[in-house]
């Protein structure tokens, strides 16, 4: 019948309404295990919700991170990775991991709250700009967190603008949800719900995944500083930014139009460092 979708096409819809209804931030003032104290809704992901509240026994606040029960066992599992990665690593620019538990059939995280701002936040909330140089010291100083994570055995797997928090100047990395073993490949029921996947379904977990990440990063920050020309169709992003040479031929390498920098951050700090003396 016209109009009327196949069974996969029905049971997405049924899925979404199903996730419309118990998937529904929790009312600011719902104390959770009897400990934390939901403040404001800070994000709402794929499969997990995030919450500001206040640990009543500590007075302190914190990200409550809480599994989305529309997406099962998948964001339980991916939860449960996401507080492993977190519990083996340390380090100044990323959350520490306080708590980890279960409550009403939902599992939750407990991290460090950091106050600040995301750069995506920076970027559309605060309309703010950033010149070449601005953007390389925020990429410096991102790759100190990501070589930690590589040199524990994982990549971040999601390095964007709404994962970096600035505070007082400096940022923050946080949201490990989809942080992978080196070697591991993405989940196979990732696979099936993912549109569109940022690397071959094949291809397992290595840094320099991470590092083109941080290469479209790098691009999406320099935007913030493009006005573009009224009445000018759309081009390249060579065409559209004026960049230095040394930018540009970062970026390149980053985002693989030339042979890139095969996972070794050394380098790619090096270039940084390079460019930013000619900048500065």
């Amino acid at each position: 019948m016209a109009g009327v979708g196949g069974p996969v096409e029905l049971r997405r819809s049924w899925q979404k309404l199903l996730g419309l209804w118990t998937d529904r931030p929790r009312r600011k003032g719902t104390k959770i295990a009897g400990r934390y104290t939901i403040y404001d809704l800070l994000g709402m992901g794929s499969y997990g919700l995030t919450y500001l509240c206040t640990d009543e026994q500590t007075g302190q606040d914190v990200a409550l991170k809480e599994s989305k029960p529309s997406k099962g066992k998948l964001a339980v599992r991916l939860l449960d990775r996401e507080a492993d990665v977190m519990n083996r690593i340390e380090h100044p620019a990323i959350p520490q991991l306080l708590d980890v538990f279960t409550y009403r059939a939902r599992s939750y995280i407990v991290t460090e709250y950091i106050l600040g701002e995301t750069l995506e936040q920076c970027i559309f909330e605060q309309g703010r700009k950033y010149t070449e140089q601005d953007c390389l010291e925020l990429v410096k100083q991102l790759l100190a967190p990501i070589v930690h994570v590589h040199e524990q055995g994982y990549i971040h797997g999601d390095v964007r603008i709404p994962n970096v928090i600035l505070r007082d100047g400096q940022v923050h990395l946080i949201d490990f949800g989809l942080a992978r073993r080196m070697g591991e490949p993405l989940l196979p029921e990732l696979k099936r719900r993912m549109r569109e996947l940022p690397e071959p379904e094949d291809e397992l977990a290595a840094p320099d995944q991470d590092l083109q990440d941080l290469g479209h990063f790098l691009l999406f920050m320099l935007y913030s500083a493009y006005e573009p020309e009224k009445g000018r169709k759309p081009a390249s992003w060579q065409e559209e930014l004026k960049l230095t040479p040394g930018v540009r031929d970062m970026l390149e390498r980053l985002l693989g139009l030339r042979p890139g920098y095969e996972g070794d951050a050394l380098e790619l700090l090096a270039d940084i460092d390079r460019v930013l003396k000619k900048l500065r």
